[in-house]
């Protein structure tokens, strides 16, 4: 929690970091979070790291430890629905979720913060606060990271949702992501309404 430790000693008293799953995805929602520590002096979770190294294990258990304790951690979760995401873009609708999900988390704690997000840009906040991009943030600073697993298990559960309503297309296992498989099933089915129809496997279908 270097990076935390650092601006804390600068005078910022909450750290928020923020991540998004579902970018790369041709079907599905972006699933945007962000999470802060309410403690300074709080303890790390155990084999916190990059969402994408750990197991879906090792994901549900420290998503249920942020989610469970209201007390320590702070956070929340943006979806934005594929159709949204066909009116604008993945960049646009990604910022935007960010931008959504940094300021509601803010208004709602109150938090005096310095905010960090993953990758190489930022939104632009209508609130005044400080806000920096950190690539490869989510295996370096610990708040991102959280936010990370909290995005990726919710993403991760919408698309066992959509696979039970579209089961032809194996989200259960592709997770909305255009594999082999994915893009094959779509030319066999055509797309479902859950596809993102600017997404280059399916433009002009």
């Amino acid at each position: 929690m270097e990076p935390e430790n650092q601006l804390r000693r600068r005078g910022f008293s909450s750290i928020l970091g923020s991540d998004e799953s579902g970018n790369g995805c041709v079907a599905g929602p972006i699933v945007v979070s962000t999470c802060a520590m309410l403690r300074e002096s709080l303890d790390p979770i155990d084999g916190v790291d990059d969402s994408k190294k750990l197991s879906p294990d090792e994901r549900r258990r420290i998503f249920n430890e942020i989610t469970t304790n209201k007390l320590d951690y702070a956070w929340n979760v943006v979806v934005v629905e594929s159709g949204i995401i066909d009116e604008t873009d993945v960049p646009t609708a990604t910022k935007e979720a960010l931008k959504q999900s940094i300021e509601d988390l803010v208004e709602e704690f109150e938090l005096p913060t310095y905010s960090i997000v993953d990758g190489h840009k930022t939104p632009k906040l209508s609130i005044p606060m400080k806000c920096r991009p950190w690539v490869k943030g989510d295996a370096q600073v610990y708040t991102i990271a959280l936010a990370s697993i909290i995005a990726k298990c919710t993403h991760d559960n919408l698309v066992l949702q959509m696979h039970e309503r579209y089961p032809q297309y194996g989200f259960k296992d592709n997770k909305g992501y255009p594999t082999r498989d994915h893009v094959a099933a779509i030319h066999k089915h055509g797309p479902c309404p859950l596809h993102r129809m600017t997404a280059k496997p399916l433009k002009g279908r």
